[in-house]
């Protein structure tokens, strides 16, 4: 319900599927990534990140975090970091 919603445009009731999700399974990786994509295009940066960095505390080999979390970095100027990321991502999608 929460990828309709996201496709849909309507955010703010993808946030409130997925908080319903993370009520229930707070270590669900995959929750938080699309937290932080919701976060993301609402253009709340900082929570996004945040929701990012757990997603990645709970699977650090998750390309697609490393990635998104660097497309915000790069967002909110933080360029160094936000290369590190968007590389980081990249290797890990490639296997490398």
């Amino acid at each position: 319900m929460a990828h309709q919603a996201m496709h849909a445009g309507d955010h703010l009731h993808a946030l409130d599927c997925i908080d319903r999700a993370l009520s229930t399974d707070p270590h669900f990786a995959g929750a938080w990534h699309e937290k932080g994509n919701c976060l993301d295009e609402l253009g709340r940066y900082a929570d996004a990140l945040a929701c990012y960095d757990e997603a990645l505390k709970l699977d650090p080999y998750d390309a697609e975090s490393w990635y998104n979390k660097g497309l915000v970095l790069r967002r909110i100027g933080r360029e160094s970091e936000a290369y590190a990321c968007i590389n980081h991502g990249i290797d890990l999608a490639l296997g490398r």
